[in-house]
């Protein structure tokens, strides 16, 4: 019921149509239809219910960019359910934190200013930000609090999970300029680089990738990413994000990542008790016992009950 109050109200209030699409816009629309419509459609019978779940999503979200107008897929219900949190309750207890933090008017008001790309619900009691996007804001303030890292100065980050790319944007709003590799599922990774794109990105190539000292990559294979990670010999701040994505995958899975990011610097975890079939509440705690060169902090979010932080930075005089 409240809810629908919140939509009517922002509907009415905020609210406004989109304009035609710009030359730009039906070329990004045409890439990513292009895209679409070479992925198959994923069998969901046969595998784990942690990868079911994601096979499902892959297959709503295929229908809609062919059917819908992508411009608008931050409304789509696929969207809502699995990467953008429009009228959650906590989202009044993360935006209270960004306001009476020190930092607030020289860095977090400023990066919790929406963009209009994708046709964002504004969030009814901040019109100028999402609630996504203030939820993204409140993860990055929790890790450079408890780390004393900022993310500006990482010079390497892996996102594990990228949503529709959100992070990434909100990554280079607060100053950073080094290499961004966004890892997930195919079809995900073509939302990502639509949204990014259309949003004054420059989303590199592999080839492009490998030889520039800045940039952003969406990819989705294993061995790319592994190549990658091999290649950033000679970077000296690597940070690991996974918010809600690495403890949604198959061990197998998080097994191959947390392998390639054993030398990293920077960790923001955060998790569900449980996925499917899986203790995250075990798994993300002989984690942080295993890995013992990193200063760890992990708590429980009080005001998201059932779901927990896992961050952590190797001192400076371990690196």
């Amino acid at each position: 019921m409240i809810k629908r109050i919140l939509k009517r109200m922002i509907k009415t209030a905020y609210d406004r149509p989109l304009p035609p699409p710009s030359s730009d816009e039906m070329r990004f629309l045409s890439e990513i239809k292009a895209v679409f419509r070479g992925f198959p459609e994923m069998d969901t019978t046969s595998v784990l219910p942690s990868e079911a779940s994601w096979f499902r999503n892959m297959n709503r979200l295929r229908e809609l960019v062919l059917k819908e107008d992508p411009r608008e897929f931050l409304r789509w219900d696929v969207v809502s359910r699995t990467m953008f949190v429009a009228y959650a309750r906590y989202i009044s207890t993360e935006l209270r934190y960004l306001k009476r933090h020190k930092a607030w008017n020289t860095r977090w008001r400023n990066a919790i200013n929406e963009s209009t790309v994708g046709h964002p619900l504004p969030y009814v009691f901040y019109p100028a930000s999402s609630g996504n996007l203030i939820h993204h804001t409140y993860s990055v303030a929790q890790f450079e609090d408890k780390t004393q890292c900022q993310i500006h100065n990482m010079d390497f980050v892996l996102e594990f999970g990228g949503g529709y790319g959100s992070m990434c944007r909100l990554f280079h709003n607060l100053g950073f300029r080094g290499k961004y590799v966004i890892f997930d599922l195919p079809s995900f990774s073509a939302l990502q680089t639509y949204y990014l794109k259309t949003s004054g990105f420059q989303v590199l190539s592999l080839a492009e990738f490998k030889n520039s000292k800045t940039g952003i990559v969406c990819i989705s294979d294993n061995q790319d990413l592994r190549n990658i990670i091999d290649q950033q010999i000679h970077a000296t701040k690597k940070m690991f994000l996974a918010t809600w994505s690495i403890s949604e995958s198959p061990m197998t899975t998080r097994a191959m990542i947390l392998n390639l990011v054993s030398d990293f610097h920077s960790f923001l975890i955060a998790y569900q008790d449980r996925f499917g079939e899986v203790d995250n509440l075990r798994y993300f705690g002989e984690l942080k016992e295993a890995v013992d060169n990193v200063a760890w902090h992990r708590w429980r979010i009080d005001h998201i009950p059932g779901n927990n932080y896992l961050v952590g930075a190797v001192s400076n005089k371990e690196q």
